[in-house]
């Protein structure tokens, strides 16, 4: 069952249902309110009649006389007419108008209230004495017809408005259902292959964020799906390149083309350009196993101090070789949590990256920012060409001193996979800028 169905179904339970217990609630409360009406109005009257009659001596005559002109008592907001009993102090009846000798023979008013309502006021001269009671009944089938033409008011009114309610009902469920079908569409036609527009629905609810959240979707997607064709494309023209020297020279050394000193220069090519496709093979499966998830991460209390030096060591042949000094300003004292293994090769890399560039030194920056370990490093080098510091960080981009171009990124995920940023820049003075920030 499609959502716009269950939708109008639920709509139209709720309306039935709300209709129902009106209806119940309306029978109940408005016979409640009919009945109190009746004698609140009877007790009006019974007290006229009750003054009027105060003034004399109570006889079958006198009543008469005095009631000649009872229309002129009826209290005009009285719903159904009424039957008038007058009693003695005795409680005899003095005079009725009423026709049935049931009710003529009851006990001081004490009838069937499932059909009357009654009232009795005491009848009594100046002097407060007792001269008898009046009566007042009214027949509960007159007040049952007042009802029923109300109920059937009602009725009238319930079915309009269920009518109403209906066609609102069927209009917000094409309403509704209107923008879902053209998002299931658009869902529907979605193909990486085919460059399609944004979907744009002009709705402020759940319903627009869903489109939002797909047309972002989307977005992110296509940017993955390009990037893994970049990726393939970068991959293999780094590995082309090792593996036509190897295949160059092993091809040279087997033709016979490559001889004397030449075959041990050859070997020496096949052997450099061995490791360094190795290298590369294992930077793309590393970086694929930090970004599947595959490699998961193992945090532990360690010391930055140590995790730093020990990046420092390795890259420190390269950087005597080149002339370079690395400086250290560390103000994280005490532990840490981090996955010291990754942290360590993902500044090995930078620091690496930094060497290759710098002119005489590096500088190591370490210190606390809003509960966050922020690592810079900084070189004295030429820094970034302009738009280049949005690049460094993609798979295979090789800057101009060369380099596999996957160490950047493996870094980027290391630091992200312990919840951090990196960002690259150019220092205020010169060089290139890498900081570092991972949470505490």
């Amino acid at each position: 069952m499609k959502i716009g169905t269950k939708l109008l179904l639920t709509y139209f339970l709720l309306i039935i249902s709300i209709f129902l217990l009106t209806s119940l609630s309306f029978r109940f409360i408005s016979q409640s309110y009919l009945i109190h009406e009746t004698e609140a109005q009877l007790q009006k009257e019974a007290k006229v009649v009750s003054q009027l009659l105060g003034k004399s001596v109570l006889s079958s005559a006198t009543v008469k006389d005095r009631l000649t002109n009872r229309k002129a008592l009826a209290v005009s907001e009285r719903l159904m007419s009424s039957k008038l009993i007058i009693w003695s102090s005795e409680r005899e009846v003095i005079y009725t108008d009423l026709n049935d000798p049931a009710l003529i023979d009851m006990k001081f008013g004490q009838g069937n209230r499932r059909k009357f309502v009654f009232e009795t006021v005491t009848i009594s001269n100046k002097n407060g004495k007792t001269l008898g009671y009046v009566t007042l009944v009214a027949h509960l089938e007159e007040l049952q017809e007042v009802n029923k033409l109300m109920r059937r008011s009602q009725l009238i009114s319930l079915a309009i408005s269920g009518l109403i309610a209906v066609v609102l009902g069927l209009f917000f469920k094409r309403e509704l259902t209107r923008p879902i079908q053209r998002l299931a569409e658009h869902m529907k036609h979605f193909s990486l292959k085919v460059r399609t527009d944004e979907i744009d629905l002009q709705s402020r609810d759940e319903i627009g964020e869903l489109a939002e959240s797909f047309n972002l979707l989307s977005h992110k997607l296509r940017q993955y799906d390009e990037d893994q064709k970049l990726f393939f494309q970068n991959a293999s023209h780094e590995l082309k390149t090792p593996l036509m020297a190897i295949q160059g020279n092993a091809e040279g050394i087997l033709d016979g083309v490559v001889v004397g000193e030449n075959v041990e220069r050859s070997l020496n090519v096949i052997i450099v350009e061995s490791q360094r496709l190795k290298q590369i093979v294992e930077g793309i499966t590393y970086l694929a196993r930090l970004e599947g998830m595959e490699d998961s991460f193992r945090f532990g209390v360690t010391s930055l101090e140590e995790v730093i030096r020990a990046a420092i060591q390795s890259v420190m042949v390269v950087a005597d070789q080149r002339g370079i000094n690395i400086v250290i300003d560390n103000q994280l004292m005490g532990k840490v949590t981090l996955d010291k293994e990754k942290l360590t090769r993902a500044l090995i890399n930078l620091l690496g990256n930094a060497i290759r560039y710098a002119e005489t030194a590096v500088l190591v920056k370490c210190y606390h920012e809003n509960k966050k370990m922020m690592i810079e490093i900084i070189d004295d080098g030429q820094g970034f060409s302009p738009g280049e510091e949005e690049k460094v960080f993609n798979r295979f981009y090789s800057g101009e001193a060369g380099g596999s171009g996957i160490g950047l990124a493996i870094t980027k995920a290391i630091i992200e996979g312990h919840g951090g940023s990196i960002m690259a820049y150019n220092g205020e003075i010169e060089g290139a800028v890498f900081k570092t920030s991972i949470p505490m």
